[in-house]
């Protein structure tokens, strides 16, 4: 008969119970971690909210950008080149009134091609959330998405639309449309900011 092998913490499964120490260990590692991240994601905000560029003018050249659209593409601004643009940017497909602009595009979307007008809409929301409010809005235009992560706006940071009021509490704080004509040029804007609902 063999006589009864000390417990050295290893199972027969391969794994092992953490010693008091050990888990101390972990513990501190991961409070760590997470007040590093919460430290990393707040000077995100600072230095993205401080980033504001003024609004795009009339007269100017429309800034170009690629995003990724809900029909699985990628949408250009230069891929349009020789035909109106008509560009929305809604903070979130979720809210209230993003979704009345979005219905109200919608609305008129027949008389916009009908003069050649390419029309899209960007937000931050992912695409996965875009296509299934466009699905349920009956959209026939791309959404463009913006990824909500902190940093990711660089389309409308570059028309101006995002932090405009430091009030807001969002990360996004304004409803806007812009029409840009076949050479590239902006040439109406209407900004509303800090709609909420």
């Amino acid at each position: 008969m063999n006589p009864p092998r000390p417990d050295t913490g290893a199972s027969t499964s391969g794994s092992r119970t953490l010693r008091a120490g050990e888990r101390r260990q972990l513990g501190l590692i991961l409070v760590t971690s997470a007040v590093t991240l919460v430290t990393l994601v707040a000077a995100g905000v600072v230095v993205e909210r401080s980033a504001r560029t003024p609004l795009v003018r009339v007269g100017q050249l429309a800034p170009g950008f690629s995003l990724p659209a809900t029909r699985g593409d990628t949408f250009s601004l230069s891929s349009a080149r020789g035909r109106p643009v008509v560009l929305a940017f809604v903070p979130s497909v979720h809210c209230g009134y993003c979704r009345e602009q979005l219905r109200g595009i919608q609305g008129v979307l027949p008389e916009l091609r009908k003069r050649g007008a390419v029309v899209v809409a960007v937000s931050t929301d992912t695409r996965a959330v875009q296509r299934a409010v466009a699905s349920d809005l009956g959209l026939a235009y791309p959404l463009l998405s913006e990824a909500p992560t902190t940093g990711q706006h660089p389309v409308g940071s570059a028309y101006g639309v995002y932090h405009l009021d430091d009030q807001h509490p969002g990360p996004v704080d304004a409803n806007s449309l812009f029409v840009i004509d076949p050479e590239g040029i902006l040439r109406a804007a209407e900004v509303r900011r800090g709609r909420e609902g």
